[in-house]
Order: C-alpha cells, then structure tokens, then sequence
C-alpha cells in the first residue's frame, strides 16, 4: 500500500472520530430538540428573578404544557400583556399560601429552608445567600436565593381561585411575581391559560458557559 493510500485512510478514520464525537457531545442538545412538543422558538431571560436557576441572558427552548404539568415546583412560561414572562409555581388552586419573614407558608405549613454555602457579596455592596427550598409534591429540591429584608418576606395568606396558579421567582427578594399585584408591578394570580410552556431545559448559558442543560440539574447542586 502507498504512502498516499495509508494517509488517506488515517485521515478517514479520523475525520469518522471526530464525527462519533461531535454527535457524542451534541447528543443532550439534540434530544431535548428533537423531543416530541418541544417549541423550536427560544427565549431568553431578561432579568435576574430566577436567578440561580436561570442567569440573565440564558436561552430557554420550552416544551408544550402537559397534563399534570401546572404543579408546585414546575418552572413555566406565560404570557403576561404583550411580554413572556418566567417563574416557578409555589401554589396551585385551592391553596392557601403566605409568606411570613421569608419563609414560605402553604397550607398552614411551612417550606423548609436550609442555607447553601455562604452568604456572597452582591455588585449593590450586600449580600445573597443561597437556600434550598422543596415544594409539596416536587421531584427535587431548588435553590433560592436571599437578600435581606424587603417587604415581599411578609405576604398575608390568600386562597389561589380555581384556573389560577401563585408564582413565585426564585430571586425570592428581587422579583415582581404573585405577591404583587399588577398595579404594583408585579403579576398577581396568573391564569392558567395564559401558561405556554414548561421550561425545563436551558440549550445555552451564556454566563454559565455551559449548552444542554436540564434545569433540575442546576437544582440538583441542592443537596
């Protein structure tokens, strides 16, 4: 055999390396694409209300509602006006939920916090410590985040009515969700109808670094 010959089968070989490699490494990303209800139309988070789950800028791919989908714990887009919005449902219909110094209360009972690490300096010059919080009837854990004191630690309990859902974001002291009203800039109750998608899967991070992604991944560094 030439010299020729035995380069040009090295460099098949190779390049057939490189392609088994390239679909090994491609493979989560296109498996979540290729899933059945998966919407081929990205979004992206504008804000830092579900930080640490979501960063500003991630790039969420969402799949179709399925049925038993709108539950405690499930991180969900819905339309809000002519914006897309994204949060984590803590209640459902029926539920009676508050929140009193931070912790969250449903029931009559509350959601166990435990902190995560330790506290570390935000860019406004104070301080976020990371929690773990696990809904009734969630799979698993997610983490939170605390800030201090702000005036949504303390929420009066209210009933969700039927066809409506509570959200929370998981930036529990910086963002505008169910426990402001819409005339004070936050969402109230949410219609369940104006759910679209579950997010549970994140193609690309670009402050993470990371592609492929499940969210309950980041929700599994919980433990």
């Amino acid at each position: 055999m030439s010299t020729g010959a035995k380069w040009s089968i090295a460099s098949i070989s190779l390049g057939v390396l490189v392609l088994i490699a390239a679909i090994v490494a491609s493979w989560p990303l296109a498996r979540f694409v290729l899933e059945p209800g998966r919407q081929l139309k990205t979004y992206y988070t504008p804000s830092q209300s579900m930080r640490p789950t979501l960063e500003v800028n991630d790039r969420l791919m969402p799949r179709a509602v399925r049925p038993g989908d709108l539950a405690r714990g499930t991180v969900i887009l819905f339309r809000l006006s002519d914006q897309v919005r994204v949060d984590r449902i803590a209640a459902v219909a029926g539920d009676r939920i508050a929140v009193r110094d931070g912790i969250v209360f449903l029931n009559g009972k509350p959601i166990a916090q435990r902190p995560v690490g330790q506290p570390q300096p935000t860019e406004s010059d104070g301080q976020e410590q990371r929690l773990i919080e696990q809904f009734p009837g969630e799979a698993k854990p997610h983490l939170i985040l605390d800030s201090g004191t702000t005036p949504g630690d303390n929420v009066e309990e209210r009933v969700v009515p039927a066809g409506h859902l509570f959200l929370l974001g998981d930036n529990r002291d910086n963002s505008a969700d169910s426990r402001y009203s819409r005339e004070n800039y936050g969402i109230g109750m949410v219609p369940e109808s104006d759910v679209f998608g579950v997010a549970d899967f994140i193609p690309w991070s670009p402050k993470r670094g990371t592609v492929a992604r499940r969210l309950d991944a980041i929700g599994g560094d919980a433990k």
